[in-house]
């Protein structure tokens, strides 16, 4: 038996994005610090925060290392029981195992805990625990093993042909963004600033020709002591940029993140302590989907011979939709010990942990890490202890789909906006805001056309004297019959005076 199982010329695109894995992976970060001599020593950690700088990744073959920086900020008393911070950096590095023909990633990596360890008073060990979300794009080929163009059997070949709606990340746009301003003091404060912090929003991301418009806000946090008090003083401002991305249109699904790389804050550029400068460098990552429209061969036979058909399923997602949104948290939580009768400041870290799916809706859940530091009430002699409490709050963002996406996943990130808390008499009451963004991905299935193998040496012979009566199996469309009986579909409409099925009950074949 002689068969003819020849690649095909290429037909318009034969490859399509499809996302290769979702996974999840955990990862440990350890590190002995010394500090230096101008700081003072540790006698008792009130509280560590500690956040991630993602800066590179590296993709071969099956194999992705990714790596970044992760920095503590450590809250202290020294041994005249006064509040002290210290910054603190490590870095990290992790690899994971990728589908051979994956193309491009997307590594989301928060701290899921973190600890400090004092081991002497001028040195301590920290401790971060890191959850590393990995979305795997890669390509698979769509191309069909059938008789080639240059054979004179094409005109022997009918193609069943359908159009899919595939992803494609078109681009992820990076721009680095500098911010030098000043704090604003109370007269005659002469402040001292202890611990600083600073965080970014994005509230409007939109796609425009080769380029990206985002809009924020950026809010600094300094904690201060001066006369005999602390203090926090607050600045908010807004953010507007144009991050360029060759390619995007005014159509595309754009998403935005944004995160403080930087942050420096000192009163040492002049004479007067009223007045705290504050430098940082903001880092904004966008990215780009869209839905591109590829033919894919459903179907196909030979008019001339008998053949043999195979046919595969193909995974592939859509882009539903990209958002940048926010949700306001307000709780009431049990306090948990109400010596801490004074809050200083409240430092909040919002964790993403999963989605769930329910009929046209999605939920994306997580929690909000708080840790809110203060002072006791004054003992006999009017000394008042710093302390520090921990809580978690859970966080659910409802946001709707538009469809059924039994097979959706979803990339999403939070972001702590402006959070307050005050204490009542048993309880704290904390309210917040939660800023998210997040694209979601629906996975479809579709049956292919993987080979059409030729069987040359069983040419199909007809009687072109004698007609030929079908009655169609019910469901069967004009398709099916005209394989059946191995002519073409354009032979079949014309026979029967008609563009599709509609109500025959019998064709002439």
């Amino acid at each position: 038996m002689e068969n003819s199982n020849i690649i095909a010329s290429e037909q318009g695109i034969d490859k399509i994005t499809v996302v290769n894995g979702d996974t999840q992976m955990t990862s440990e970060v350890s590190e002995e610090f010394s500090l230096p001599d101008y700081v003072p020593e540790v006698r008792r950690v009130l509280t560590v925060r500690a956040t991630v700088l993602p800066e590179h990744k590296y993709l071969s073959d099956s194999s992705l290392e990714f790596g970044g920086t992760v920095t503590y900020s450590v809250i202290y008393t020294d041994d005249m029981g006064n509040l002290c911070a210290i910054p603190l950096s490590s870095t990290y590095e992790a690899k994971a195992q990728v589908m051979p023909n994956t193309q491009t990633t997307s590594i989301n990596t928060v701290v899921e805990s973190t600890s400090v360890r004092v081991t002497a008073p001028r040195k301590m060990i920290a401790k971060s625990k890191l959850k590393n979300r990995i979305i795997c794009l890669g390509v698979s080929d769509i191309s069909e093993k059938i008789t080639p163009k240059s054979s004179a059997d094409e005109l022997y070949i009918e193609r069943k042909t359908e159009p899919i709606s595939t992803l494609s990340i078109k681009n992820e746009a990076l721009q680095n963004v500098r911010i030098s301003e000043k704090l604003e003091a109370p007269e005659d404060a002469d402040l001292k600033p202890i611990w600083c912090d600073a965080g970014v929003v994005l509230t409007d991301v939109k796609s425009q020709s080769d380029s990206i418009s985002v809009r924020g806000e950026v809010m600094v946090k300094c904690l201060c002591a001066g006369m005999g008090k602390e203090q926090i003083l607050l600045k908010s401002f807004p953010l507007s940029e144009i991050v360029e991305a060759e390619g995007c249109s005014l159509n595309d699904m754009v998403r935005g993140d944004a995160r403080v790389v930087s942050l420096t804050i000192s009163n040492e550029e002049n004479d007067n302590k009223n007045e705290l400068f504050f430098d940082m460098n903001l880092e904004i990552e966008c990215e780009v989907a869209r839905n591109s429209e590829n033919m894919i061969t459903k179907d196909a036979y030979s008019t001339k011979y008998e053949s043999n058909e195979t046919y595969k399923n193909l995974d592939y997602y859509t882009a539903i939709k990209e958002n940048n949104t926010s949700f306001t948290v307000s709780e009431n939580i049990k306090r948990k010990d109400k010596e801490l009768s004074e809050i200083i400041t409240i430092i909040g870290d919002p964790v993403y942990e999963k989605s769930e799916i329910k009929g046209l809706k999605i939920n994306h859940i997580g929690k909000l890490l708080l840790t809110v530091l203060g002072k006791s009430e004054p003992n006999e002699n009017g000394e008042r202890e710093y302390l520090s409490q921990s809580y978690e709050i859970p966080l659910k963002h409802e946001a709707d789909i538009g469809k059924i996406a039994k097979g959706a996943i979803s990339n999403c990130v939070f972001t702590l906006g402006n959070i307050s808390a005050r204490n009542d008499e048993e309880n704290m009451i904390v309210n917040g805001e939660i800023f998210v963004s997040y694209s979601l991905y629906d996975k479809n299935t579709v049956s292919m056309l993987d080979s059409c193998v030729l069987k040359k040496e069983n040419e199909i012979k007809r009687d072109n004297g004698c007609v030929r009566v079908c009655f169609p199996k019910e469901g069967e469309e004009l398709w099916d019959v005209a394989k059946r009986y191995h002519v073409s579909v354009n032979k079949l409409k014309e026979q029967n005076d008609i563009s599709e099925m509609q109500s025959k009950k019998c064709l002439i074949i």
